[in-house]
């Protein structure tokens, strides 16, 4: 796809995990990995697409929301960290540029679904007042208040995604450009060290998840890891 459209398609897609990490369905579209399929898809590089999502699907699974503590928002960061290392590494051969731009995604996307916790905590704040109207309007006998709500609801959730993803990818592909370009080397040598320690954390949180018996996750998370990894070792058309 043409780079004139993968921006907005990735901008919108940013919007749809965001609705489905909230109010909305709540599947798996809304995980890295998830996300980074269909990115690679729409910028026709899955190479790139898989080396960054497998690393934020390995982050967001370390995520917990323990107690009151709100989790990092790796549903739109894993959009970010993704966008902007395809939008780095688009009409680029070189391999030292191209892990270079990878090894910036993955930063981007980190510092992006953690500086969208107050985002998160602001919502939640929005959504608890529409849930006092909403309980107001039902006593008073206005029953299309309850969808009224719903859809409030779920077009804020889409519209903050699909801002606060097209804030960082403008960012991160303009104002990362030339440090990609000249700390190429550099950061392809970081790239590949880190790598090995990316693929350990992954197989620790799957150990994890074996121990405490949640069967599923550890399932659908390791096949999904060990997939992806395989892709990237034999290579992408």
């Amino acid at each position: 796809m043409n780079a004139n459209l993968a921006f907005p398609a990735t901008v919108l897609l940013g919007g749809v995990a965001a609705l489905d990490a909230t109010p909305v369905a709540q599947t798996l579209l809304s995980q890295p990995l998830v996300t980074a399929t269909l990115l690679g898809w729409i910028w026709g590089d899955w190479q790139t697409a898989f080396s960054v999502g497998v690393v934020l699907q390995i982050l967001a699974a370390s995520t917990l929301p323990v107690g009151s503590r709100t989790p990092e928002d790796y549903a739109t960061g894993g959009v970010v960290g993704t966008g902007v290392a395809l939008a780095l590494a688009h009409g680029v051969q070189m391999q030292p540029w191209r892990d270079s731009a990878a090894l910036a995604g993955v930063m981007t996307g980190l510092v992006a679904a953690t500086t969208g916790v107050p985002l998160i905590r602001w919502q939640r704040r929005r959504n608890e007042g529409l849930s006092r109207w909403c309980e107001a309007e039902l006593r008073a006998g206005r029953e299309r208040s309850l969808g009224e709500a719903n859809l409030a609801g779920a077009a804020m959730a889409f519209g903050i995604g699909v801002a606060y993803v097209a804030l960082w990818l403008a960012v991160g592909s303009f104002g990362l450009r030339g440090l990609v370009e000249q700390e190429s080397l550099r950061f392809s040598r970081a790239w590949t060290v880190l790598q090995p320690l990316w693929l350990g954390f992954g197989l620790a949180q799957l150990l994890s998840a074996f121990v405490q018996r949640r069967l599923t996750r550890a399932a659908v998370f390791g096949a999904s890891l060990i997939g992806a990894w395989l892709t990237l070792v034999m290579g992408m058309p």
